[in-house]
């Protein structure tokens, strides 16, 4: 008797699949999760399933595409016969328009209807389908509608690429104010006697609260915008609002007062020459020992994870012109990476000319205790749209010894 192999047997249900392609959204997305589990064995053929998912997402696609126009259709039909389309006949059942279906934030359905409401509600209105608007008024309570799952985390996500130091504070996601506890004076460990008593040391530890400001940023538009494809809206929306908001966010974390906003990295201390600080002349030019002081100011337990924190301008100014191959290699390149001495440089053109921080930025605690939030308003005396996005965001310094500073006299 002979032995089919898993080899063989993959390939008959590969052929199988070419040969019986599904026919409902159902059965694809049956097919789909099937490929997935096929493609965690190590022999599994990437080149065929990979085709084969392909067609399969362009079938599901159309299908969809074919569902939302039938949907289009009736809508328009009970429009003219007064809501009677069908004069006995019963509806097309389409998989998406299951009338026990939940929806939630997360829903993709919700996601369109948002985005067709908040894009311009008297174009888009009439053509959302039935599972959007039931979507919509599931989910919109009282208070408005809820930024959808994907939106926020669409924002997000564009917020912390336009916002690196975002990405490298200790950034919480607590609703509320926060109140934590950092050390404040720690005595060293000490020697014991064998046997005799040990008294505890006078350790204190300093409260730190986050409350939550305001970061909003209002973008203004003509009218035309109601040509925009709701694909090609949603792509310029979450693109400008993230990336303005990272902008205040990443000049938060690096000057913030702490009065109306959040304390940025420059309130951390008073900055002290030969303490914390180095100063060049306001007419000199910075020295290789003016950047062996400052790595030397830094305490030895914040070495691990510090960076260097600066404008672009700062580094090929006054930085690149310390280089000399044939006596030392203070700054290297590793890609689009640059390092001095190995110390990682953070690039911010938030940072005035001629400064620069040396220290760990994950000792700066921020807190976004809410999701972004985007509202939108239609100026009748401009004939234009208002989007405002608002995002909640504090930060403060927890270690005021984490940063050193290069400064330059006032001239």
């Amino acid at each position: 008797m002979s032995v089919v192999t898993s080899e063989f047997r993959k390939r008959l249900g590969l052929q199988f699949f070419a040969d019986n392609m599904p026919n409902t959204i159902e059965e694809i997305e049956q097919r789909l999760s099937a490929i997935q589990v096929e493609l965690e064995s190590p022999e599994a053929n990437i080149e065929a399933l990979n085709g084969e998912v392909d067609k399969l997402i362009a079938k599901r696609n159309q299908l969809k595409a074919n569902a939302e126009k039938r949907s289009n259709l009736l809508n328009q039909i009970a429009n003219i016969t007064g809501g009677t389309p069908f004069q006995g006949l019963n509806p097309p059942q389409i998989p998406e328009q299951r009338n026990n279906q939940e929806f939630t934030v997360g829903s993709p359905e919700y996601r369109s209807a948002w985005l067709k409401n908040l894009h311009c509600s008297q174009v888009y209105t009439p053509s959302l389908t039935e599972q959007e608007k039931r979507a919509f008024t599931t989910v919109t309570d009282s208070a408005g509608a809820v930024v959808p799952t994907q939106v926020s985390n669409t924002i997000i996500t564009k917020v912390k690429q336009f916002a690196p130091l975002l990405d490298k504070i200790n950034l919480l996601r607590v609703p509320g104010n926060v109140t934590f506890a950092v050390e404040k004076e720690v005595k060293d460990a000490k020697a014991h006697t064998e046997n005799e008593n040990i008294t505890p040391d006078a350790d204190t530890l300093t409260k730190i609260t986050l409350s939550a400001y305001e970061i909003t940023k209002l973008v203004q538009v003509s009218k035309s915008v109601i040509m925009m494809s709701i694909s090609a809206f949603e792509s310029w929306l979450t693109d400008m609002i993230a990336r303005k908001m990272a902008e205040q966010i990443s000049k938060v974390i690096i000057s913030g007062a702490g009065s109306t906003e959040g304390t940025g990295i420059e309130s951390a201390a008073a900055w002290t020459n030969d303490t914390n600080a180095v100063e060049v002349g306001s007419a000199a030019s910075l020295a290789t020992n003016d950047v062996l002081k400052l790595i030397s100011l830094l305490p030895g337990g914040y070495d691990a994870r510090a960076e260097f924190l600066m404008s672009k301008k700062t580094l090929f100014v006054d930085f690149m012109p310390l280089q000399d191959k044939s006596k030392n290699n203070i700054v290297t390149t590793e890609g689009k990476d640059y390092y001095i001495y190995g110390y990682h440089v953070v690039l911010d053109e938030r940072i005035k000319e001629h400064e620069a921080y040396l220290g760990d930025l994950y000792t700066v605690v921020g807190n976004m205790p809410e999701d972004v939030t985007i509202t939108s308003a239609f100026d009748i005396n401009t004939n234009s749209y208002k989007f405002l996005g608002c995002a909640m965001f504090d930060c403060k310094p927890s270690q005021a010894d984490a940063f050193v500073k290069l400064k330059k006299a006032d001239g």
